[in-house]
């Protein structure tokens, strides 16, 4: 078993850290790929030096040797080398652009798979407050943004500033003092990039998040598409949209007249900087001063000055944007993830699932006994739930949670799954804290059948087998028939087979719940939670779960959260919980015969299941 990912994952960079630039992290990536990067800049420098050449060919070898001087002898090398610097740059932009992509590619797989990665390692409590169009946007969109970093600074910036710097010895080596006429215009051009460079910033941010925006409406109303035609607001919904998409037309507007006008700034400077060549230059050729072919070998090579110092200010705009989208993704990156380790533990412990091997302290064998130790907790959104709440679960007890809603029934199972940490306080499992064992340990432990039924895209068989990969054909059928599956899934055509679809829409709500109760049973976990896992259950299939339940139950330790009170009756105890304290605790007939919160709580579902209090409330 590999556990190398979980020294990664594990903790967090401590706060007081600084963090490195975007761009430095970007690079710290490219250094998996340093050899081909290392062959890229031969490639990139060589190209550089053949396009510098042909300046030089065309103003001193064929206007000042071969027209001036009437040397046609010579015109066969000119053809000569203009032919093999032709030759040699299609071999090397062909290299390069191979090399750029093969490099590309690299680094955004492993850039890609680290974001997976940190999504799915984020704790519970971050999704709380994300949305999923808008980390889809940062794994696709923003990942494709960032793609240019490498070309931006490779192919862009190191061969413009090769260019540049070629080209500027060439000028000074041809005439230093008109070269020197020159400076000033080329030095305002490279300024102009620094005085545009935070205003590209802000409109390159305000474009990603109004495309992260846009994906995660998108994503959020297909999601929804059945509530919205059930409600007929497809018009409000395609507003919705519109507005979002109005706002990025409006910013990339902005941004394309900033980048215009950044255009003819330089575009200003490189014709001023032509003028004075010519003014001061023509003089000194019609003088015999400077002959005709160094006058042209100059304005060739100031055009090589010109267009790099161009594209480099220009650059500063795809570099924002690079920037950007690299800031979003590093904002997920650098977020922490779930602890999977204490910090005296090492993962290297780590070498088979033998309990004893994780912590002296964590008993070789689970037993299942669970207990809540003056635990108190509040979600992120400041909402009181427990304070010094207590609880004792035996080991192979069944124990039913009921209270009304917000009462802290689905907390109790978000904190035994480590979704969320106690704000105080401690959860032991058979005496060793929960916050001892490895959360992928803990969890294997655990079985959970919720209400809010999720199946994956696939089959039958692909869903029942998601907890356990490994499981035979025969153990999925005998978890299908416990969770009274099995029937329904061999009377199709398809059999194990079955497509559920997406989310597993091809099913009913109940089919949908009796996978996924399968789905628990076959992880065979020491602790089961069933979440209102029967509610979407008729009569008939909840009566045959509660039978198989009582089976499931031998030997192991079972929640059960419920509303509809006739799923708990046969419990060993069942906890009446309101505002995050327990004030009811026995079995069901104790509970009932001190008529308290539980007996009110079943009176009242008595006569919503009669009627009397539809009737009632028609009549008021």
């Amino acid at each position: 078993m590999n556990f190398t990912g979980f020294k990664r994952i594990g903790f967090a960079t401590a706060a007081s850290e600084p963090s490195p630039p975007t761009i430095r992290k970007l690079f710290a990536y490219a250094r998996n790929v340093w050899k081909l990067l290392g062959v890229l800049g031969i490639a990139i420098v060589a190209g550089s030096l053949l396009e510098l050449a042909v300046p030089w060919i065309i103003g001193f070898l064929l206007i000042d040797r071969v027209i001036r001087h009437r040397d046609a002898a010579l015109l066969p090398r000119v053809f000569f080398l203009l032919t093999i610097v032709f030759i040699g740059q299609r071999i090397l932009n062909f290299a390069k652009d191979y090399l750029q992509e093969l490099a590309d590619q690299r680094i955004l797989y492993k850039l890609r798979g680290d974001l997976y990665e940190r999504i799915l390692c984020l704790p519970v409590s971050h999704f709380d407050s994300s949305r999923t169009g808008e980390l889809l946007a940062r794994l696709t969109g923003d990942i494709d943004t960032v793609k240019g970093f490498l070309e931006t600074f490779m192919q862009d910036v190191v061969s413009e500033l090769i260019m540049l710097v070629g080209t500027l010895a060439t000028l000074f080596a041809l005439s230093r003092s008109l070269t020197f006429y020159l400076l000033p215009s080329v030095v305002l051009l490279a300024s102009s990039v620094f005085l545009f460079k935070k205003t590209v910033k802000r409109f390159s941010r305000q474009v990603r998040n109004l495309l992260g925006e846009m994906s995660a409406l998108a994503a959020e109303t297909v999601s929804g598409i059945r509530v919205v035609k059930a409600f007929s607001s497809e018009e409000r919904e395609s507003y919705r949209f519109a507005n979002k998409s109005l706002a990025l037309l409006r910013t990339q507007v902005k941004t394309a007249k900033l980048s215009s006008f950044y255009s003819t700034t330089t575009e200003v400077c490189i014709f001023t900087g032509t003028l004075i060549v010519i003014t001061v230059a023509t003089p000194w050729v019609l003088a015999g001063s400077f002959t005709l072919g160094a006058l042209v070998a100059y304005l060739s090579y100031l055009n090589k000055l010109y267009s790099p110092v161009k594209k480099l200010s220009k650059i500063n705009i795809s570099i924002q944007k690079i920037v950007v989208a690299g800031d979003r993704i590093f904002e997920l990156l650098d977020a922490p993830p779930e602890i999977c380790f204490q910090p005296s533990e090492s993962p290297g412990q780590l070498q088979s699932l033998g309990l004893a091997e994780i912590a002296p302290s964590v008993p070789p064998q689970l037993e299942g006994g669970l207990r809540f130790e003056r635990v108190t907790f509040r979600y992120d959104s400041g909402t009181q739930v427990f304070r010094n709440f207590d609880l004792d679960v035996r080991p192979g007890e069944v124990v039913a949670l009921v209270g009304a809603s917000g009462a802290g029934k689905t907390t109790v199972v978000n904190l035994l799954l480590g979704f969320y940490k106690p704000e105080s306080g401690r959860i032991l499992l058979d005496g060793v804290p929960l916050d001892r064992f490895p959360l992928h340990i803990l969890r294997r432990q655990i079985g959970l059948v919720s209400q809010e039924t999720f199946l994956f895209s696939g089959t039958v068989r692909d869903n029942i087998a998601y907890g356990n990969a490994h499981a035979t054909d025969d153990e999925i059928m005998a978890a299908a028939r416990a969770a009274n599956a099995h029937d329904f899934i061999v009377a199709t055509p398809q059999g194990y087979q079955l497509e559920v679809g997406e989310r597993g829409a091809q099913l009913s709500g109940g089919q949908r719940q009796r996978i996924a109760i399968a789905r628990a049973i076959l992880r065979n976990p020491k602790i089961m939670i069933f979440d209102e896992a029967t509610s979407h259950l008729d009569c008939e299939s909840e009566g045959l779960i509660q039978e198989a339940l009582e089976t499931l139950s031998k030997g192991r330790t079972v929640f059960i959260v419920a509303h509809r009170l006739s799923t708990i009756r046969r419990a060993d105890r069942i906890v009446v919980l309101e505002e995050g304290r327990i004030v009811e605790m026995g079995k069901h007939e104790e509970l009932l015969a001190r008529r308290g919160l539980y007996h009110k709580f079943h009176a009242l579902q008595a006569q919503w299941c009669s009627g009397d209090v539809l009737g009632r409330n028609r009549y008021a």
